[in-house]
């Protein structure tokens, strides 16, 4: 079954609004406007707080909480569009679109702990409770980001179009690995990054005169793991991955190129950023990219088992 080409182009359109809210949250954490307001879901009792667009903190964390209604928004139109559309669109995407709905709205009761919890930004509870919740807001944003997008690549008509190629289980099982990986990378670094840990080790590829850390800490270690570690393991597992993929199945090269590009292009925002003292557009263009990685890789696996699945069939 093909889905109706305006629901397929809603999806996509859904997929796009996420990557923004992601951009805006991430600003808003990399410039510590989080706690502009310290009530929730209004800002100051109000949708329409006084002084947010004359102050940049609060103009921050006020768009981040309107474009997170606009996606919440979208998601329940998608939800429900698909539901009426049960019938002509593929097996799975009603269940999809439901987990989807309920992820945004898990998202933002997320968002919204962090804030009541904490609402004064006291130092003893933003150190634990606090950044607890912050943790997890920003780790269950690509949660939601990757179930949106297997959403609207099924719903896509690209879906059917897909050739079968014995070869695609294999590269299905690489892709869930590199999906893994980033997934191991982006919880380190949440749990690096809202503790203010980001710079712990502030060199690189050295940790000042020597390659591993005179005296360990948990931040250093985290730091470490994030920059040294894991960043190496998801790159040669890409670049590895990108020759297997263009030999074995031609029809996925695209998403792996991509998916190569942006790895390289992350690894050296990584840098940049330890480089440049952690300068807030570098940092929000390391998060937002590193978004795109998981985006990609998730629809590489995707096709790789859809083609898996036509090749059994």
């Amino acid at each position: 079954m093909t889905a109706p080409v305006s629901l397929s182009r809603f999806a996509k359109l859904v997929v796009v609004a996420v990557f923004g809210l992601i951009l805006v949250g991430g600003h808003t954490t990399t410039t510590g406007a989080g706690m502009a307001f310290p009530d929730w879901p209004l800002s100051d009792g109000s949708l329409n707080p006084d002084g947010w667009l004359t102050d940049v903190m609060k103009t921050l964390e006020h768009s981040h909480r309107l474009v997170a209604g606009l996606v919440a928004t979208l998601v329940a139109a998608l939800f429900f569009w698909v539901r009426k559309t049960s019938t002509s669109v593929p097996s799975g995407c009603v269940a999809l679109a439901g987990w989807a709905l309920a992820a945004v709205l898990t998202q933002a009761l997320l968002g919204g702990l962090r804030v009541m919890l904490d609402p004064g930004g006291i130092a003893p509870t933003t150190s634990g409770i606090a950044t607890t919740f912050r943790v997890l807001h920003g780790v269950f944003a690509q949660v939601f980001l990757v179930l949106v997008v297997i959403l609207a690549a099924r719903l896509s008509p690209a879906w059917h179009e897909v050739p079968a190629h014995p070869h695609a289980a294999k590269i299905q099982r690489l892709a869930h690995i590199a999906v893994g990986l980033y997934f191991a990378q982006l919880i380190v670094a949440a749990a690096m990054r809202h503790p203010g840990a980001g710079l712990a080790i502030p060199t690189w590829p050295k940790v000042g005169a020597d390659w591993l850390p005179a005296a360990w800490n948990p931040f250093i270690a985290l730091n470490f793991l994030h920059t040294r570690v894991l960043a190496v393991l998801l790159a040669a597992h890409v670049i590895s991955l990108t020759p297997r993929v263009v030999r074995s199945t031609p029809a996925l090269a695209r998403p792996c190129w991509l998916l190569l590009a942006l790895v390289l292009v992350q690894f050296a925002l990584g840098v940049l950023v330890v480089w440049k003292g952690k300068h807030p557009h570098i940092t929000t263009a390391h998060v937002f990219n590193g978004a795109a990685i998981l985006a990609t890789a998730v629809l590489l696996a995707a096709r790789a088992g859809r083609s898996s699945a036509a090749a059994h069939a």
